[in-house]
């Protein structure tokens, strides 16, 4: 029996044991960071729309939620604004944007791009993705209420 080397059974079963604690650990942590990174991403769009729906306010002098210039769909003026994504596309969570949707609040009736995951609770843990800063433009919002400074008044 001298000459005989390896693991016994028990060992190999202890490392599998440890190796599956981790991944048990890690893997929601690392799913977190996924959902919040594409929740970023999905702000800083909100963000870029924003900024395009203004440009054209200021190039046309008109009201985003008047008539568009010369009877272009809204659509095709932002997206010659927007880098690297159009506003028909998903945001990366999945979600749609509304661009030009009137949310009235406390404030009154304002208009600011959206996104459909804004009152989602992907973890269900109570709290949505607008309380969380995910998935909403940050400049429309002041302590949780729509801000009028920062965004279009109808």
């Amino acid at each position: 029996m001298k000459g005989k080397s390896g693991f016994t059974l028990v060992e190999i079963m202890i490392v599998v044991a440890i190796i599956g604690l981790i991944v048990a650990i890690a893997v929601p942590s690392f799913l977190k960071s996924r959902r919040d990174a594409q929740g970023t991403t999905c702000s800083a769009q909100l963000e870029q729309i924003f900024s395009a729906i203004e440009q054209i306010s200021f190039r046309f002098a008109v009201k985003p939620s008047g008539a568009w210039p010369a009877g272009q769909p809204a659509q095709v003026l932002i997206d010659t604004y927007l880098r690297g994504f159009s506003i028909l596309d998903n945001c990366p969570s999945s979600g749609t944007y509304a661009v030009g949707a009137t949310v009235t609040d406390a404030a009154g009736s304002i208009i600011v791009p959206t996104c459909s995951l804004e009152n989602a609770d992907p973890d269900g843990d109570g709290i949505v993705n607008r309380e969380e800063g995910l998935h909403v433009h940050q400049r429309s919002l002041l302590n949780g209420v729509r801000n009028p400074v920062f965004t279009f008044a109808s």
